[in-house]
């Protein structure tokens, strides 16, 4: 990419040069033969990456985009030349064995993880039975031109923790690979939960994908005041609203109020871990007047009080059970 770029990579960091665009790339050797690239960037032009398929060699890219725009653009996702256009907020895993292009929209600011693991570390990971019935079936459905998850707030919040132009942790390469981990294990355990019990994968149309993408962007976008009415957010979908709330449940997996109160806890949690903030202040910026109801709320979703979870002992507690969770699958 630096090549490309016509710029000077320094220590895996690369700046997006002007005159193309602006924002910033990184890359991370991690154990096991992880590796791990992170983007927060803009092109004027768009980007086009293309791989070719290495006949010999077998491993995945799985990538987590985030394209930051209110815009509704009707893009296939998939074609028949395997080329992705990254202008929704999707999960997508290619393998090495097929040709790939992957399209940045112009003008469009795009945060992204991507993270390249190799087939002897998802055998090891998840075990080779697991591993063969989660391969085969995401690409029977990738190739059938069905999206099997999209991006929410548990998944935005490891993103965040992972898209910065310098990640200032003691123990940096541990830290980015647990996330990577947990990024891994939330895929494959949610893909093949969904595939156990039968439920029907989304089945909509892309122009009513990008539009309730564009809902759930807002919905999540501040918690700090009143969330949006269905009659708003049917009007934005331009849905009725009983389409809305159907459609919505189907491709996030909960009702519309049910979704934004969970994305809003995620984000206190979020913030009381950071230890930047008293338990005060996050519950105003998480739109509680109210003190007690917000810790009857927090204590609801995760079982202890924010002020529990800023105490030292508890904080480190909960951030080891993170670390560890992703060691096995559930």
């Amino acid at each position: 990419m630096a090549r490309s770029f016509r710029v000077h990579a320094e220590n895996s960091f690369i700046r997006v040069p002007e005159n193309i665009g602006s924002g910033f790339f990184a890359a991370y050797n991690l154990p096991d033969g992880l590796s791990v690239m992170v983007s927060d960037s803009v092109f004027n032009e768009g980007l086009s990456i293309r791989r070719h398929a290495v006949a010999n060699q077998q491993y995945f890219i799985l990538q987590f985009n985030e394209p930051l725009s209110d815009d509704v653009i009707n893009m296939e996702n998939y074609n028949e030349q395997h080329t992705y256009n990254l202008q929704k907020n999707t999960i997508l895993l290619t393998s090495s064995l097929m040709d790939t292009t992957v399209v940045r929209p112009p003008k469009v600011r795009t945060r992204s993880v991507n993270i390249i693991l190799g087939i002897d570390f998802l055998n090891s990971f998840i075990g080779g039975e697991v591993a063969d019935k989660f391969l085969s079936n995401y690409f029977s459905l990738l190739l059938k031109k069905r999206n099997p998850e999209f991006i929410g707030t548990e998944y935005r919040v490891i993103m965040d923790e992972l898209i910065k132009e310098q990640i200032e942790h003691p123990l940096q390469k541990k830290f980015i690979y647990n996330r990577a981990l947990l990024l891994i294990e939330k895929l494959v355990t949610g893909f093949l939960s969904r595939l156990e019990k039968n439920s029907p994968l989304v089945k909509l149309k892309d122009d009513e994908i990008s539009r309730l993408i564009k809902v759930e962007s807002l919905l999540v976008k501040d918690f700090s005041g009143t969330p949006p009415t269905i009659t708003a957010l049917s009007k934005i979908a331009t849905m009725s609203p009983t389409k809305l709330k159907k459609d919505f449940k189907s491709m996030y997996g909960l009702p519309i109020y049910e979704y934004y109160q969970k994305n809003r806890m995620m984000r206190a949690k979020s913030l009381l871990l950071s230890g930047n903030f008293a338990v005060k202040e996050v519950g105003m910026m998480v739109g509680y007047s109210n003190l007690g109801h917000f810790a009857a709320s927090f204590k609801k979703e995760f079982g202890v009080l924010p002020s529990e979870m800023v105490t030292n002992d508890h904080a480190v507690g909960f951030k080891e059970k993170q670390k560890t969770k992703a060691s096995a699958i559930a």
